[in-house]
């Protein structure tokens, strides 16, 4: 029987990866605020075209330019803490699904538990198929 198993991924922090980090938040931080301007731009536009709705279009406007500042600000302290960890760090770099063939007999892990992907400058380090179990990859 086959079923899926999640695998949490680390990067192990080095500079080739916190480069990587900085550039790709930095572009991502740039893009949100373009988006901010852009919807500034549109509500003043779309407000002069409909003076009858003004409220409710700079109450929509105003939820969608305060989620992307958020999203900004949140960027902007990714980017002063990466400055801040140590080389050898663990960050977390998302989830990726693995289908698993189990057979009667194996053990079994928890459902709830994941595995564990260690990744170092886009090389894979290890590969842990549970929080308890051992390393399967070096």
């Amino acid at each position: 029987m086959k079923i899926i198993m999640k695998y949490e991924v680390k990067q192990i922090l080095t500079d080739l990866s916190r480069a990587s980090y900085l550039k790709k938040w930095q572009k991502e931080r740039s893009s949100l605020k373009q988006e901010c301007e852009h919807l500034q731009f549109e509500k003043k536009r779309l407000q002069k075209k409909r003076p009858s709705d003004q409220k409710w279009i700079s109450e929509q406007f105003d939820k969608e330019i305060r989620s992307r500042s958020e999203r900004v600000s949140y960027l902007e302290y990714k980017i002063d803490q990466l400055d801040l960890l140590p080389e050898g760090s663990e960050l977390y770099d998302g989830e990726v699904e693995s289908v698993q063939e189990i057979q009667v007999g194996d053990e079994w892990h928890e459902s709830g538990e994941k595995g564990k992907i260690v990744v170092k400058d886009g090389i894979v380090q290890s590969i842990f198929p549970d929080s308890r179990g051992k390393d399967i990859m070096r």
